[in-house]
């Protein structure tokens, strides 16, 4: 049977236009008309994140940028040379054959597997949220249109979970570059400028070494090449900044079938390979550095978190020293920013993109996200604004424990009774736990951090002092909102008074301190 579904020619990556309209496009075709498309819209924000590296891996083959002029040059055509694209679409045009016989897109034929259903083989990161967001579960799960198949195939080398065992002859299952950790790109007005602003310097050895053989998957004439295949797992590390973009942790094949309904796909196989050896830094991931007492210091990275949103880390996305690794995209906007590519007044933006597992139970998801976070071009430039930042979060975060100790104090009195001696201290978590007073108090806070942001370039000091007033007032507010629910009993409502009394006096003590200090 010979088949073919061509992704430069063929629509599978599905778009909304500036215009509003959903529709599907060609890899060639979203090129052409990436300055009259809003954004990537696929099912879901990490399918949409997994598009990513493909685009960018064409494009730096292109158009470089080797420095920021190159790039200043690209920014202000406002659309792609398609001359230049053209040219590269015709050279490889094979290679981006999803069902290639010999060199099918993005797959590597492996006979130590056994062929799988598509739904709970290849995109394991669907198997449990599938029925939210396709209304499909691995039982009911029907063949995939090969468009689909394309994306899912994306996805799962950027995200898929690992865990579990792929067979006698090869390794265990492990997490493909992405699954772990949140992915940071930039967003523009439309997605030729998206792509272009995550189009950072290339060759960049800062970013990532580049040696001579760096180059996307699908070029290499032996994609095998380095790769002994066996039961062992490969620890390897990339030729470059290219063959990041586009690594394969598992060597995959669909297997198509033709139906009434068209060229679909049911089965797969899936391989285990190679994963990055550690210590490797990725560019699109962001990492803290957490200070630990008698231990070295030691890089976390930047995740979702189920009791803590991203915001309250923010000041790690562009804190300029040795104490963070910073996405490079950030560092990119810095770079042009000193050598005047970017307009003063730009408000730049970040979507930040990922999945969160259970703990010890790797293979389950627990939500899939994606935020827009703005970031003002100012906060890049002025080093002053960088503290502003660190010191309002600090500020929210001691708050929070001022806040936190009087409710607890509230819990008390209730529970109390108006006897003597100290309630349960089980039940008094509990008790504080049910208001959900510091949840409010964080969510609350949310865009009012973002005013913050936005209004620390215009008048910092102005900033600074609303935001003082904010952290005050939503700790108070959070607080009357627990003892509205502890009820009008006598022991109720002198835990209120006792309890805004002390967070009133800390809140003086603490907010009055740091005014004077800024």
């Amino acid at each position: 049977m010979t088949v073919t579904f061509n992704l430069i020619c063929e629509k599978w990556i599905p778009c909304i236009t500036s215009a509003g309209k959903y529709e599907e496009f060609s890899l060639r075709g979203l090129f052409a008309m990436a300055h009259e498309i809003r954004e990537i819209s696929c099912e879901s924000p990490i399918q949409s994140a997994a598009m990513m590296p493909l685009l960018l891996a064409i494009l730096h083959r292109k158009f470089g940028p080797a420095n920021t002029s190159e790039w200043g040059e690209l920014w202000n055509t406002g659309k792609f040379d398609m001359e230049r694209l053209d040219e590269y679409f015709k050279e490889w045009h094979e290679r981006f054959d999803l069902f290639h016989p010999e060199r099918p897109f993005y797959q590597m034929a492996d006979e130590r597997v056994k062929t799988g259903r598509i739904q709970s083989h290849l995109a394991k990161t669907m198997q449990d949220y599938s029925v939210h967001f396709t209304h499909q579960t691995t039982e009911n799960a029907q063949a995939l249109p090969a468009a689909e198949a394309a994306r899912v195939l994306l996805q799962a080398q950027a995200f898929r979970l690992g865990g579990g065992i792929s067979g006698k002859l090869s390794p265990n299952h492990v997490h493909s570059i992405w699954a772990r950790g949140i992915v940071f790109f930039a967003r523009g007005n439309n997605l030729f400028e998206t792509l272009t602003l995550n189009l950072i310097r290339y060759p960049d050895d800062s970013v990532m070494p580049t040696t001579d053989n760096d180059k996307p998957i699908w070029e290499r004439d032996d994609p095998t090449e380095g790769r002994s295949i066996g039961k062992k797992m490969l620890e390897l590390s990339p030729a470059g900044y290219l063959d990041y973009l586009t690594w394969q942790t598992n060597h995959v094949q669909l297997i198509p079938i033709e139906s009434e309904n068209g060229l679909m796909v049911e089965k797969i196989r899936v391989a285990p390979v190679a994963k990055f050896q550690d210590g490797l830094f990725y560019p699109q991931h962001c990492y803290l550095k957490r200070r630990q007492k008698d231990k070295a210091d030691k890089f976390t990275l930047l995740g979702f978190s189920d009791d803590r949103a991203l915001w309250r880390d923010y000041y790690g996305l562009f804190q300029r020293d040795d104490n963070n690794k910073l996405p490079a995209v950030v560092r990119w906007f810095t770079r042009l920013s000193q050598f005047g590519k970017l307009p003063e007044n730009s408000l730049l933006q970040l979507t930040a993109s990922g999945l969160l597992t259970a703990k010890r139970q790797a293979g389950k998801t627990l939500f899939l996200r994606q935020e827009i976070m703005p970031l003002p071009l100012e906060l890049l430039r002025n080093e002053d604004h960088a503290r502003d930042i660190r010191q309002a979060l600090k500020q929210a975060e001691v708050v929070a424990v001022k806040l936190h100790n009087a409710l607890n104090m509230l819990a008390e009195l209730v529970l109390q009774r108006g006897a003597a001696g100290k309630p349960d201290p089980n039940n008094r978590r509990s008790l504080v736990k049910q208001w959900r007073a510091r949840e409010r108090y964080w969510t609350v806070l949310e865009p009012r951090f973002w005013r913050f942001i936005e209004a620390l370039a215009a008048d910092s000091d102005a900033a600074r002092h609303d935001w003082i007033v904010d952290l005050r007032n939503q700790a108070l507010d959070a607080l009357q909102q627990a003892a509205s629910l502890a009820g009008d009993s006598p022991w109720a409502l002198k835990g209120e008074i006792n309890a805004e009394r002390y967070l009133l006096r800390q809140l003086k003590e603490l907010l009055d301190k740091n005014e004077a200090e800024a």
